[in-house]
């Protein structure tokens, strides 16, 4: 994750599109967490980053957007508490304990059949009709279940670096990842760690540094 929103926002770690949505709330175990998808033009915009949707119906639905904004506001808060959802479920996969699959499947119920693939270049994206502003939700909840019902399960990791939280299947060989982004935050955490080490072992020449700056 990068301090930067805008660049948050563009940064995909997950390497899943339903992890990649958990972490659209960067800083999430912080003290102050910033939200990468304040309003439903937002999340559309994630969503045609993430190639989620065609563009097409991205564009379809920010028109239904604009005629029905009530109806928007809500789409994007069952994106939220879905979100709130994911992360509850990733939280007890680490733990090796059971979670209550109650929201989900409601959510399932209520979704429709996952619908044909069509190709978009070297893309492929379900033939949503963008005709209904919950549709966004529908591609990473069918990604949920992938990863629930897969290996990827058993693969969840979350970012160690101080505050982040954010969540990605570990697929490296004996399954040792640490941060969500090597060259983001493990920098920036191998970098606090260091200078916390050196402060410990010489606390007057940490602050002389600091004063220095």
């Amino acid at each position: 994750m990068s301090r930067d929103t805008s660049r948050a926002a563009t940064q995909f770690f997950g390497g899943r599109v339903c992890l990649d949505f958990a972490n659209t709330l960067d800083w999430r175990t912080s003290a102050d967490p910033q939200e990468l998808i304040p309003n439903y033009v937002a999340f559309l915009a994630w969503c045609g980053r993430r190639a989620t949707m065609p563009v097409a119906v991205i564009e379809a639905l920010a028109l239904r957007a604009r005629i029905d904004p009530a109806a928007a506001t809500s789409a994007l808060a069952e994106a939220v508490a879905l979100r709130s959802e994911i992360w509850t479920i990733c939280g007890a996969l680490l733990r090796h304990e059971q979670t209550d699959l109650a929201t989900v499947n409601w959510l399932l119920v209520e979704a429709p059949p996952q619908p044909g693939l069509i190709q978009r270049e070297d893309l492929y994206l379900y033939r949503l009709a963008g005709q209904n502003l919950r549709e966004p939700l529908w591609p990473i909840l069918w990604s949920l279940t992938a990863v629930l019902t897969s290996v990827d399960a058993g693969r969840i990791g979350c970012c160690q670096a101080e505050g982040c939280g954010w969540f990605y299947v570990d697929e490296s060989p004996n399954r040792t990842r640490l941060w969500c982004s090597s060259e983001v935050c493990g920098n920036r955490e191998r970098a606090r760690r260091a200078y916390a080490k050196r402060r410990k072992a010489n606390p007057l020449a940490a602050t002389n540094v600091r004063r220095r700056r």
